[in-house]
């Protein structure tokens, strides 16, 4: 905030005025249904972040925010939800792997608390390779979200105590290639309506009791695609989303 602003904001103080920065406005998608429900921004600048403090940069290395696009407080609830389900049978599933810092992150809870659960991580691993502009929107293109190769992914998670599954390509089609039984965590990252469809279908029939899905951006307006996909699917389940509006997440826990 500049001089001024800092100025004026000296001389609002005492009356309980303060001056704040808002963020350009947002650029919503033409295709967006429902384009009214995407409103603020509200005032966060005050609430308390736990993220913040140092007791989670155990947690948060450069392994883990390097290799990622979440922010510390996505990988913060990524951790906790985690956590939450270490009881709970079953493996970690992971649709989007992207870099592998998230994947690398519940690598870390897993073996922080000696957990033997196997990690399924699925991606591409060369970006978008299929889009419906009718339910992703044209703003989506071919080749979006490229991140880490195969190869790095593979190396940021070897490890001698957990087995990590990572299987490349197109979801739906490499479903298939994931044997595991029961599921008791899900972190779904894919942005697009078809492979998050599929992806959270796929979980849904093998999540224990008590099993979360963390979804990903389910609140930002360009993937609207992915969360018209998990109201369908978790309607016909019936399962409430609990959306985190500040963070972009959203999640459902199965009863």
């Amino acid at each position: 905030m500049g001089t001024l602003a800092q100025f004026i904001n000296g001389l609002l103080q005492p009356v309980g005025i303060e001056l704040v920065r808002l963020p350009r406005r947002q650029v919503l998608p033409a295709e967006l249904p429902d384009a009214s429900l995407y409103t603020g921004p509200e005032n966060y600048h005050r609430l308390f972040r736990p993220w913040l403090g140092g007791e989670f940069d155990r947690w948060f290395t450069p392994a883990v925010s390097d290799n990622t696009l979440l922010s510390r407080q996505k990988l913060y609830f990524l951790l906790r939800m985690v956590e939450q389900t270490l009881g709970v049978p079953g493996d970690l599933f992971e649709a989007g792997a992207g870099s592998g810092g998230s994947g690398r992150l519940m690598l870390e809870v897993l073996r922080a608390h000696g957990s033997p659960k196997a990690l399924w991580l699925l991606d591409t691993f060369e970006g978008y390779q299929k889009i419906d502009p009718a339910k992703d929107g044209v703003h989506v293109k071919v080749n979006d979200c490229k991140c880490r190769s195969f190869e790095e992914v593979g190396r940021l998670v070897q490890n001698d105590t957990n087995a990590v599954h990572l299987v490349q390509g197109l979801i739906p089609g490499t479903l298939a290639q994931v044997t595991t039984r029961e599921i008791a965590f899900a972190h779904i990252d894919v942005n697009l309506h078809e492979p998050t469809k599929a992806a959270l279908e796929f979980a849904l029939e093998r999540l224990s009791r008590g099993g979360v899905v963390v979804f990903d951006d389910y609140n930002w307006p360009a993937t609207f695609g992915a969360r018209q996909a998990i109201d369908e699917v978790c309607a016909r389940h019936r399962l409430p989303v609990i959306c985190l509006p500040e963070s972009t997440q959203a999640f459902v826990v199965k009863p």
